[in-house]
């Protein structure tokens, strides 16, 4: 008998602490952190002309951020592959077909509307960042047409973020687990294989590196305005054309 207690404790004490199944990798995880933080920060900044240069920096970061996801996406691993992404998207025309025939599934539609709401986001973040660097340098002379696509592309880009926070704390309410915490973690709650065999984690610090050098090495570049001269430049501008009507 103790024996038999023994061995039991022995056997509980030796067993491995069960974190989850690896589903996400560093990369994607910094990507997905980085292209929000990036978003919200230019969103924040976008009214105001004192912010110019963060705005514009973090847009730059932001085009950066999403040409790293296609490539990755196109020549990673096969669990980062947007086609992958696709394909869980493309799960809501068989959704719909089942609530033709009348058996709607409400939380497979939550389940559903988070792989499709990144896609869109994945869409407009392409004529997002175009229209906005194009009527930034005055683009074909076409400054407020881009200024209006920009304006529409942002808004639509923030009504998808929302719905996609919308959709995770929905189905995590339903599902009683944490939907996002596999984007902070990289794991999943569960037994079973991982789904990614290395997490590429070099890669994920490269990816925070060259975006914090890059979004630090742009506002170095970008001009200080001197508060005394940007006070002063009113009446100077009307003495330097009074000056000129003399002449």
């Amino acid at each position: 008998m103790e024996n038999t207690v023994n061995n039991t404790a022995s056997t509980r004490l030796d067993a491995p602490v069960t974190r989850g199944r690896r589903t996400i990798d560093a990369p994607v995880r910094a990507f997905h952190w980085l292209f929000a933080l990036s978003f919200t920060g230019a969103w924040l900044t976008a009214e105001s002309e004192r912010w110019q240069a963060v705005h514009i920096t973090l847009g730059y970061a932001f085009g950066g951020l999403l040409l790293f996801r296609l490539l990755y996406g196109l020549m990673g691993p096969r669990h980062a592959r947007l086609a992958l992404l696709w394909r869980r998207a493309g799960g809501i025309g068989e959704w719909l077909r089942h609530a033709i025939s009348g058996r709607p599934d409400l939380t497979r539609l939550a389940t559903l509307g988070m792989p499709v709401a990144m896609v869109l986001l994945l869409l407009v973040a392409a004529p997002l960042v175009l229209s906005g660097y194009a009527g930034h340098v005055d683009w074909l002379g076409q400054e407020d047409a881009l200024e209006e696509v920009h304006e529409f592309m942002a808004n639509a880009a923030l009504t998808l973020v929302i719905v996609h926070l919308a959709l995770i704390a929905l189905v995590s309410t339903v599902r009683r687990k944490n939907m996002a915490l596999p984007m902070l973690s990289g794991r999943a709650t569960g037994s079973g294989p991982d789904l990614v065999k290395a997490n590429r984690g070099w890669l994920g610090l490269l990816v925070i590196a060259a975006f914090v050098g890059f979004v630090a090495w742009q506002l170095s570049q970008a001009p200080v305005a001197d508060p005394a001269l940007s006070a002063d430049w009113p009446a100077q501008s009307a003495q330097d054309d009074d000056d000129d009507d003399d002449d």
